[in-house]
C-alpha cells in the first residue's frame, strides 16, 4: 500500500465516526427480536451492531410473484421509471427522494404510484404484511407513544416502497455511501424527514444473485468534513473503494425471502453480481422525535 493511500485512508477514518463494537446480527422468523429492530430505528445501533438481517422472513413465493410481476413492467417500459441520473444505474419501479426537495419527490411519488400498485396487484393484505411489517412496526412504535407511517409533505404521502435491481457500474453494482446526506434536499421546503435523527434502510430481498450481489458495509458513518473531501456533500454518493481498504468492514449474502434493518449513515454498497441478478424492495425509516417515525423512498 503506498503512503498517500494509508495516509487517505487515515483521513478518511479520523474525519468520520466509527464504532467500537461494529458488527451486525441475524436470526430466524421464529426468534426476532423487536428491541433489535427498535434500537436500529431508533439509535442507530444495537449494542454496535448496524444490521439485523432476518433469514427467511417473507414467503418466498411471494417473493417470486412479484420479482416475475417485476420483470414483466421492467421490460415492457425499457427498465422501469428511473431514467439515467448519471448517478445509478438501476431497473427500478417507486419514487426516489435522491436529489429530490419535498415538492420534487411527492411529484415524482405522484407520477409512479400506479406502477407501484400494478407492481403489487400480485399480492394481498397477508402477503405485503409478510413483505413489509408494516402493522408489526406500527404496534412496535405504539406501545411506546410513538406514531409511525409514512412521511408527508403538505397533502401528500411518501411512496410506499420502492422496488430496484441495481446494474453493475464497473467497481460494484452500487458504490458505497450513505443516506444521511441526501437529506438537505429536504431543508430546502421544510420536507420533514430533514429532521431526521436516524436513517435506517429496509430491505427485502425479492430476488437474489446466485454469484456476488453481497450487501456490504464499512465502519465509518461520514461526517461533514469526510463528504466534502471526496465532493459528496449533498449526495453522500459516490465514495470510491479503492480507498477504503483497510478500512473496517462486513459482507452479507442476501437470499430471497431475506429481510433486513440497517444503519444507512454507514457506509454501504452492494458488490458486483457475476451471475443472475439482485432484486430489493425497500424505503428509508427515520425517527423525527419521540413521538414519530416516519418513512420514504
Amino acid at each position: 500500500m503506498s503512503e498517500l493511500l494509508a495516509e487517505k485512508q487515515q483521513e478518511i477514518i479520523l474525519s468520520g465516526s466509527v464504532k467500537k463494537n461494529f458488527g451486525y446480527l441475524e436470526t430466524q422468523p421464529d426468534n426476532v427480536d423487536a428491541s433489535v429492530i427498535r434500537n436500529i430505528i431508533l439509535h442507530g445501533h444495537h449494542q454496535g451492531n448496524v444490521l439485523y438481517v432476518i433469514r427467511n422472513f417473507a414467503n418466498k413465493k411471494i417473493c417470486q410473484d412479484v420479482a416475475e410481476n417485476f420483470n414483466k413492467m421492467v421490460n415492457r417500459n425499457g427498465g422501469g421509471n428511473r431514467a439515467d441520473d448519471g448517478f445509478v444505474l438501476t431497473n427500478q419501479i417507486g419514487a426516489t427522494q435522491f436529489s429530490r426537495n419535498g415538492e420534487q419527490y411527492m411529484a415524482e411519488v405522484n407520477r409512479v404510484n400506479a406502477s407501484v400498485a400494478e407492481l403489487m396487484s400480485v399480492t394481498d393484505t397477508y402477503a405485503t404484511e409478510s413483505l413489509f411489517l408494516n402493522r408489526t412496526l406500527e404496534d412496535l412504535f405504539l406501545e411506546e407513544g410513538i406514531h409511525f407511517g409514512p412521511a408527508r409533505y403538505k397533502n401528500t404521502y411518501a411512496c410506499f416502497a420502492t422496488f430496484r435491481r441495481w446494474l453493475d457500474n464497473g467497481a460494484m453494482s452500487l458504490m458505497p455511501h450513505e443516506d444521511r446526506a441526501q437529506l438537505k434536499f429536504a431543508l430546502q421546503d421544510n420536507f420533514e424527514i430533514a429532521d431526521a435523527m436516524t436513517v435506517t434502510a429496509f430491505n427485502v430481498c425479492l430476488e437474489a444473485a446466485q454469484g456476488g450481489g453481497e450487501l456490504k458495509m464499512w465502519n465509518l458513518d461520514p461526517d461533514e468534513l469526510c463528504r466534502a473531501r471526496f465532493g459528496v456533500t449533498d449526495t453522500g454518493y459516490p465514495y470510491p473503494p479503492h480507498l477504503l481498504q483497510g478500512v473496517e468492514s462486513l459482507s452479507v449474502q442476501l437470499n430471497a425471502g431475506d429481510i433486513y434493518f440497517m444503519n444507512a449513515c454507514h457506509l454501504h454498497g452492494v458488490s458486483s453480481v457475476s451471475q443472475g441478478s439482485r432484486l430489493t424492495a425497500g424505503r428509508f425509516i427515520g425517527r423525527l422525535n419521540n413521538s414519530k417515525v416516519v418513512y420514504w423512498t
